[in-house]
């Protein structure tokens, strides 16, 4: 099978993030190279969501997705997100192996989606983060 091109892997990375993200109750906020940072209002949503892409990108040709969640408060300015919740999300994707969801504590205590299990990870020093955190992996039940 011939591989895609880079123009179409963005096309199919764009298609199935705003596909996943919507249908959970989110919206994808702005593109980071490779990633994108997308908000949602229940942290549920995001998890679901999240699963969702990861399960799909291997399918669709492209590189497998890891994905960080966090929840907290944010700070919304001209179309984009801010503030301590959006940096622990970015940094707990970055530190998330491929094809792996992991959330922060708060994300569980929120009202968790049917039909996932949360897998205790511990406290982990994530960089950029002066506190430990305690992470957890989503994974369909």
């Amino acid at each position: 099978m011939k591989g895609l091109s880079a123009s179409e892997l963005a096309g199919s990375l764009a298609v199935l993030v705003e596909r996943s993200s919507r249908e959970h109750g989110g919206v994808p906020v702005k593109w980071l190279g490779d990633g994108v940072m997308v908000h949602f209002r229940d942290p549920a949503g995001a998890v679901l969501a999240a699963l969702g892409m990861v399960e799909q990108f291997p399918a669709a040709g492209l590189p497998p997705a890891h994905v960080g969640v966090a929840a907290g408060p944010v700070v919304a300015q001209g179309g984009d997100y801010f503030g301590r919740t959006v940096n622990l999300a970015a940094r707990i994707a970055a530190y998330a192996s491929a094809s792996r969801v992991l959330v922060s504590e708060p994300v569980v205590q929120q009202a968790p989606p049917q039909g996932v299990t949360f897998v205790e990870l511990g406290q982990v020093q994530l960089q950029g983060i002066a506190q430990p955190v305690r992470l957890l992996e989503a994974r369909r039940a």
